[in-house]
C-alpha cells in the first residue's frame, strides 16, 4: 500500500508548503528540527541534554517507518526546509496493532499557520485507507492549549489524565492529557 502522495498547499502567510512522507535523506533536517523544538524547553517530554540522537539513528528510524505498513512519518517543508514533522506508530502486539500514537513537532516560526492541521488531516486520511489502523491516540501536556484545541477540532476526545505526570525544572507539575479518535 502506498503511504501518501506528496501535495502542496498555501499556508496562512501564502507560503507554499509541501507535505510528503519522510525520506532517509531528510534525517539531518529532521534531527535539526527536533533539536530546535526541544531547545525551546516547552511542551516537550525530552530535555536537550536527553536528546541523544545521531543522524544514523534518525536514518534508521525513518527506514523502520518507511518499511512498515502501519507506520508513517510526514514532513512539511517550505523552500526545501523541513518546518514540521508528524510520526505515527501502531502497537506492536496483535491486540494493539489496530491503534497507534502520533507525535508532532513544528518550528516556532511556523506554528498557527495551518500546517499542523494539514499534517494531522493527512494522517487521519492515511489511517482511513489503512486496513489495520482503527484508532489514533496522542498525549499532550495539559498546558499546551493551542495543541489541545487543534486535536479537539480534529475530532480527538479526552480519554484520560495522568496527574502531575510531567515535572519541569522549575518544580512545576503538569498533567498529561490522553486523547484519541477512531478513524
Amino acid at each position: 500500500m502506498e503511504k501518501i502522495k506528496s501535495y502542496s498547499f498555501k499556508n496562512k502567510r501564502d507560503e507554499t508548503v509541501v507535505v510528503r512522507v519522510a525520506e532517509v535523506i531528510d534525517a539531518r533536517q529532521i534531527l535539526e528540527l527536533s533539536r530546535t523544538v526541544v531547545a525551546e524547553d516547552i511542551y516537550q517530554l525530552l530535555t536537550l541534554k536527553e536528546l541523544d540522537i545521531t543522524v544514523t539513528s534518525e536514518e534508521n528510524w525513518i527506514t523502520s517507518h518507511r518499511d512498515h505498513p502501519n507506520r508513517i512519518i510526514l514532513v512539511a517543508e517550505i523552500d526545501d526546509e523541513i518546518v514540521g514533522l508528524l510520526d505515527f506508530s501502531n502497537g506492536n502486539r496483535d491486540r494493539t496493532a489496530h491503534a497507534g500514537e502520533f507525535g508532532m513537532s513544528m518550528a516556532k516560526a511556523f506554528r498557527g499557520l495551518g500546517i499542523g492541521t494539514r499534517l494531522l488531516h493527512t494522517l487521519i486520511e492515511w489511517a482511513k485507507e489503512n486496513h489495520t489502523i482503527e484508532k489514533i491516540n496522542l498525549s499532550v501536556h495539559s498546558n499546551n492549549l493551542r495543541a489541545r484545541a487543534l486535536y479537539e477540532r480534529m475530532g480527538f476526545a479526552i480519554e484520560g489524565i495522568k496527574k502531575n505526570e510531567i515535572k519541569y525544572e522549575d518544580g512545576q507539575y503538569v498533567d498529561t492529557v490522553l486523547m484519541g479518535r477512531f478513524v
